[in-house]
């Protein structure tokens, strides 16, 4: 078996020689370290692509004082500011509009949010609308941690 020697030149314009068996040492150090920072990628990525784990869902029932469902109705979710009167629906973060049942699911994901927490308190509001001008009507306030379900009820005067 020949052995083949490379010659070249260090920083220091200095002459190097490495034979055949120390370039696959070499190599093979390059090569495993490329494979275990792949592998920690991949591992690290995982982790981050389950939806459930990033978000919650929040069940927003609307009903009106007699009790009968009110289906159609905007509800708008708040994550920074507590519903008032003074709140305009332009500023939600999120809206849905409820169902046949009167109710409005939320998916959330908190990333997309730019929640970082585990959990945070969110606001939820029903508005009504006459020409130009928004009146709020009904509200109500829930914390919710990563990966929870939760079911809440707004009662609305109309």
């Amino acid at each position: 078996m020949s052995q083949y020697f490379f010659y070249f030149l260090n920083k220091n314009q200095q002459t190097v020689v490495i034979n055949e068996t120390s370039k696959i040492q070499i190599m093979k150090k390059y090569v495993s370290f490329l494979v275990l920072a792949a592998a920690l990628t991949f591992v690290a990525c995982n982790e981050d692509d389950d939806p459930s784990f990033l978000g919650a869902k929040v069940s927003v029932k609307v009903e009106n004082l007699l009790g009968v469902d009110q289906s159609g109705k905007t509800v708008y979710m708040f994550k920074d500011e507590e519903v008032t009167t003074s709140t305009k629906p332009e500023s939600a973060d999120k809206k849905v509009v409820t169902d046949e049942n009167g109710i409005a699911v939320f998916d959330l994901d908190f990333t997309e949010l730019n929640i970082l927490e585990s959990q945070t308190t969110l606001y939820f509001a029903v508005f009504y609308t006459v020409g130009d001008e928004s009146f709020y009507a009904g509200s109500t306030g829930i914390t919710i941690k990563r990966n929870e379900d939760k079911d809440v009820k707004i009662t609305i005067p109309l």
